[in-house]
């Protein structure tokens, strides 16, 4: 399950919530009954046998000792509701450590899942994350059942390295729902752009107006990219936009030319040279991949799931 590898996005830190945990029971105070109070006797009432005299009622009176003896029962029973409720058995730590483990193979499923939708060839819709986004709502899920384990609430260790996992959790739900929402957007622009209409020397001035519209398509998909969540991505999609727009321009000038009749030193071959000239000069932008690898790093759950996984083994030994 180790970190998730680099995809052409890079690799997965995908709101920290945190879970509140119940306080732990006290025991409790023992609450002495009011002395009863011995009145004078009821009247018999039609069908009852009669009441007994205040004398003899009297006599009946539980003695002190009675009374204290209950008390000390009582409190010897929350003691020991509080030790039973807090104890945490070794099937406690293998329960927890079981569901652990499941999370372990889930998180290497889900990268599994995205690595593979990044890598098929109809991945321009977001369709194509459908399943993956599923893996990761069950992944919560499943971490929650591992929070509302006794291991985890009553385990000071346990707790500690399950909310420092959580924390990583968050983050790693985050950046792989970002790349679900950004990967079809880089390839259907990488689709779009590449797409290009076949040079044709016989009538070049219906190739340059085809390579126009070619070009115009790629800007506003390079456009759709430079909104998405992740950052580098983002930036190269305006950086394409920009660059490719500068192209289209170009290439305009040259369908205004009357290339069909072109003629080798005239005016308009020359002009032709030139706006070539000035296409080679334009840069091509490239994908920042440093910011990429850190966001990852940052997003990887296999330390922490680790971690985890060693103290809830270290506890049953």
């Amino acid at each position: 399950y180790g970190q998730p590898r680099p995809m052409p996005y890079g690799q997965p830190a995908m709101p920290q919530p945190t879970a509140s945990q119940p306080a732990v029971p006290q025991p409790a105070m023992p609450q002495y009954a009011q002395s009863q109070q011995y009145g004078q006797p009821q009247p018999p009432m039609p069908g009852n046998f009669p009441s007994q005299q205040a004398g003899a009622a009297a006599k009946n009176k539980p003695p002190v000792a009675i009374i204290i003896g209950a008390a000390w029962v009582q409190i010897g029973f929350c003691v020991i509701v509080f030790f039973l409720t807090n104890r945490v058995s070794r099937s406690d730590y293998e329960e927890a450590l079981v569901q652990t483990q499941a999370l372990e193979s889930s998180y290497t499923a889900i990268n599994e899942e995205f690595s593979s939708a990044a890598s098929a060839t109809d991945n321009d819709s977001s369709s194509a994350y459908d399943e993956g986004k599923k893996k990761l709502k069950t992944f919560k899920q499943d971490s929650d059942k591992l929070a509302a384990m006794k291991a985890v609430k009553k385990d000071k260790d346990v707790k500690e390295k399950y909310e420092t996992f959580e924390r990583d959790r968050v983050k790693y739900e985050r950046y792989m729902n970002d790349l679900a929402q950004t990967m079809p957007a880089l390839m259907k622009m990488t689709h779009t752009c590449t797409k290009l209409p076949k040079f044709d020397s016989a009538d070049m001035s219906s190739y340059y107006r085809d390579l126009s519209k070619a070009l115009e398509s790629c800007a506003a998909d390079a456009g759709d990219l430079a909104k998405v969540p992740v950052k580098s991505y983002a930036e190269y999609g305006a950086d394409m936009q920009e660059s490719v727009s500068k192209k289209k321009d170009i290439v305009d000038q040259m369908a205004d030319l009357n290339l069909n009749d072109i003629e080798y030193g005239s005016a308009d071959y020359e002009k032709l040279q030139d706006l070539h000239s000035k296409m080679s000069d334009i840069d091509s932008p490239t994908l920042d991949q440093s910011d990429l690898q850190k966001a990852a790093k940052e997003a990887d759950l296999s330390g922490s799931l680790k971690d985890l996984e060693t103290t809830l083994s270290e506890k049953i030994k």
